[in-house]
């Protein structure tokens, strides 16, 4: 049986999988990521696999070698790893590998739900894998910087779990301290009308301005890792927002509040 292969065909399917393939691997194992230089490689491991083609056309253990090799290339080439980087080279040459791997498998699926262009439904399994990379990046970030928090307050107590957040950067106005934020649902049978509230400025996205109420507790207790670091006078401000919607977390504090 002979089958005909359009080679402009074939080197323009294997350049854009490739450069996705590339993209993929500098996000998964945190490489910089350069369009240019990836696109340069990718056109350089397509012509790679043409020329593979042609020397190789029965397949075997050499065709295997030679497109291991070839993808080690590409990637020192696309992300400047030196051949003394060792140990970095080969384990993100053997992420793209994965990538390549997990993609030959999603591919096929794909194509079986709808009917598309090879360049398509590699567009499309890699925004899928790319979705599952940033939402493991999120759960790895929220589990790695979960917290015990203990609020104490005028003789009243409340226990709830708390996110370290580099990007808190809210700060009270009248004395500079770093302000951490809870959630009203979580702490409300906490205060009473009598308990004297500051109003914190902030600024989000889709909202320039805005104020929430601030809350001077008596003191309040961070337990991560095993180890407990107690903060007096510590300033929260309340929010009417859930912050996390999956429940993992009812407050935010500052990095600055945990590490200093």
């Amino acid at each position: 049986m002979y089958y005909e292969l359009y080679m402009d065909a074939f080197f323009l399917e294997n350049f854009c999988l490739d450069f996705l393939l590339l993209f993929l691997t500098g996000i998964a194992a945190k490489l910089p990521v350069r369009f240019g230089r990836m696109a340069a490689w990718a056109a350089c491991g397509s012509v790679g696999s043409c020329a593979l083609l042609f020397l190789f056309p029965e397949g075997g253990v050499f065709l295997t070698g030679a497109a291991a090799v070839l993808a080690l290339l590409m990637v020192k080439g696309s992300f400047q790893i030196s051949f003394g980087q060792k140990k970095r080279l080969v384990r993100s040459t053997a992420v793209f590998l994965g990538m390549a791997f997990l993609m030959g498998g999603l591919l096929p699926v794909l194509r079986l739900w709808v009917t598309l262009p090879v360049i398509l439904s590699g567009i499309a399994g890699t925004a899928l894998i790319y979705a599952a990379l940033r939402l493991k990046e999120k759960w790895k970030y929220e589990t790695e910087n979960l917290c015990e928090v203990t609020l104490l307050w005028n003789g009243r107590q409340k226990k709830l779990s708390g996110l370290r957040d580099t990007g808190n950067r809210l700060v009270d106005p009248y004395h500079g301290k770093p302000v951490a934020v809870v959630e009203y649902q979580a702490v409300k049978e906490l205060f009473n009308q009598k308990t004297k509230v500051l109003w914190i400025p902030y600024h989000t996205v889709g909202k320039q301005n805005g104020c929430m109420p601030g809350i001077c507790l008596d003191c309040l207790f961070i337990n991560r890792d095993g180890e407990e670091k107690k903060i007096d006078r510590p300033i929260v401000a309340v929010s009417k927002e859930t912050l996390n919607g999956a429940g993992r977390y009812q407050m935010i504090l500052p990095s600055t509040l945990i590490d200093d």
